[in-house]
């Protein structure tokens, strides 16, 4: 049973403050009761539809949220923000496409940090567990850590990659998918290096649609940077991901370790990894299952 009471989302107070508000350009934002997973209708969306661009969709429960490496996202219906964003890709040049899931995360942290604010919780990780407070906190390449423990996961894709538009711009779509635990029990998650706000907060926990708003309106500004060529979404990730100065084990997809020091984020979206022989080995975000230390969790 979730540690809060839960509702479902207010789909009217989200499209007042994210499509009618002249001040973002997110042009639609729906929530279903039940899909299998939203990434998947949102690839499917891109590719159906050439004009979908700037959209949202939210789901209460998925039968077949996703991680990666086919690993499952599991939530109780009403306990969790699980959406995807539909972006495309138009004139942005391909080097710079690994630096939108970058540009999500940070979306989702610092989202999270303007609604604790607002609900006069502070998030900068000082003292805690003296008054309740956070340390929220991104683990390269896809997590949000909040006091060390798996507070939500992301998972990427792409869609309509070989169509382009009648001006020659890409119709290629990025799909960042993310999930964050709100409300649920211990008992209600999966694993025991996971947590949720109200397990941290308790009924200080702000709503779901204050969350998802603040969140909405910090991606819809990074989405912008990220269009016009900016790079200062590499040093924000950098200045909020705990990875960055811990000694780390990497886990490749064949089975292989790479041990060393991270140190920083290429302007590619690798990890830059310090080795024992002081060389510099550069991680993609792709060809990654596991990220070990760092004072973090061991998945």
């Amino acid at each position: 049973m979730s540690l809060v009471p839960t509702r479902p989302l207010d789909i009217s107070a989200l499209h007042a403050a994210l499509v009618d508000n002249p001040a973002t350009s997110w042009r639609s934002i729906d929530v279903v009761d039940t899909t299998g997973s939203t990434n998947s209708d949102m690839v499917k969306r891109a590719n159906n539809n050439l004009d979908c661009d700037r959209e949202i969709l939210l789901a209460e429960y998925q039968t077949n949220g996703r991680g990666r490496y086919t690993r499952s996202f599991v939530a109780p219906r009403h306990s969790s923000l699980s959406f995807s964003a539909l972006i495309r890709i138009g004139t942005v040049s391909s080097s710079r496409w690994p630096l939108l899931p970058l540009a999500t995360g940070v979306a989702v942290i610092d989202g999270l940090r303007h609604a604790l604010h607002d609900a006069g919780i502070n998030s900068d990780g000082e003292d805690v567990g003296k008054g309740g407070d956070v340390d929220l906190s991104l683990k390269w390449p896809n997590d949000v850590l909040c006091n060390g423990k798996k507070l939500a996961g992301m998972l990427v894709e792409m869609g309509v990659l070989d169509r382009t538009y009648p001006d020659g711009s890409s119709a290629a779509a990025i799909i960042p998918g993310v999930g964050i635990n709100i409300t649920q029990s211990p008992a209600e998650l999966p694993v025991d290096y996971a947590t949720s706000l109200a397990m941290v907060l308790g009924d200080r926990t702000p709503s779901r649609e204050a969350l998802a708003t603040a969140i909405f309106t910090e991606l819809d500004r990074r989405i912008g940077e990220w269009r016009q060529g900016g790079t200062a979404v590499i040093d924000d990730f950098v200045d909020r991901c705990s990875t960055i100065g811990q000694a780390i084990d990497v886990q490749l997809p064949q089975g292989e370790l790479a041990h060393g020091t991270a140190v920083d984020i290429a302007e590619n979206g690798c990890l830059l990894l310090r080795t024992g022989a002081g060389t510099i080995q550069a991680i993609r975000a792709g060809d990654v299952r596991h990220v070990r230390g760092g004072g973090c969790y061991l998945p």
